[in-house]
């Protein structure tokens, strides 16, 4: 496998901070190394962390922050080690980029958009691309602020053709990784239907026929190189390892792999 992208996030919403923390720890790709807020001096602590990391994960949402963080960007600009910085938030407010040159930006995310496809965005990003959602897109020519031929536009997908019962079962027990009695008490279900019920999402995944090379799992993907990639990557790493742990976090990828419209 490839070099883990290390990610600080930097925020002030402390259940934003869990939320992007937890969809980064569950991908094999990334790993956070820390959590800060937009009042932290960001180019002395990143002076100061080791290892360095690859990319700040920015949330915007709590924006009175936002004229210190302006500054504080131009002077990770001529910091020696430049992380790559892409930016999140509820809903597009564009003032920030309009502060500061948008050359220090590798992405524009929406959180209800990227949903839980964030990690996915993350490392398009660390490939040179420079990644948005699509009102984000819409933002940008809304404000006349132009685009880098590189763009990349992503939309989460999950759950598909699953039924609404799935769905809530995929969330709790794939996404967010709940224990099987857990999910039981959840669903008010027994241990043994709950076990049996995330198998059977395993079964409609077709994920038994992958690992049986019985199924080529690209044709239930987009035929895009980079997931191509990423997904051998993935499966090779298993070789022939089927340890739950392991058919769950390649459940993970595959429910989390979003949709690329451009």
């Amino acid at each position: 496998m490839s070099k883990d992208i290390l990610v600080t996030i930097v925020s002030d919403d402390i259940y934003s901070q869990n939320w992007m923390c937890l969809l980064l720890v569950r991908d094999w790709r990334t790993r956070v190394i820390a959590e800060m807020t937009l009042q932290d001096d960001l180019a002395k602590a990143l002076e100061q962390m080791l290892p360095q990391p690859d990319m700040l994960l920015v949330d915007l949402d709590t924006n009175q922050y936002w004229s210190r963080f302006s500054h504080q960007l131009n002077d990770l600009a001529q910091a020696e080690a430049q992380p790559k910085v892409v930016l999140i938030a509820s809903y597009p407010n564009l003032r920030l980029l309009k502060k500061t040159d948008p050359s220090l930006f590798n992405g524009y995310l929406l959180k209800q958009e990227i949903s839980t496809s964030l990690a996915w965005a993350l490392t398009f990003a660390s490939e040179g691309n420079f990644v948005l959602t699509p009102q984000a897109e819409e933002a940008f020519y809304r404000e006349g602020i132009a685009l880098p031929s590189n763009k990349m536009i992503l939309r989460g997908k999950t759950f598909p053709g699953f039924t609404t019962r799935q769905e809530d079962i995929a969330r709790l027990a794939i996404i967010f990784s709940i224990g099987r009695r857990d999910l039981a008490d959840e669903l008010k279900i027994s241990d043994q239907w709950s076990y049996g019920m995330v198998s059977e999402l395993y079964t409609r995944m077709g994920l038994d026929d992958i690992f049986s090379g019985d199924l080529d799992p690209y044709q239930h993907l987009q035929d895009d190189p980079v997931i191509r990639a990423h997904i051998e990557e993935i499966i090779h790493q298993l070789e022939d390892s089927k340890k739950a742990r392991d058919v769950e976090t390649l459940a993970f990828h595959l429910l989390t792999m979003p949709i690329i419209a451009s």
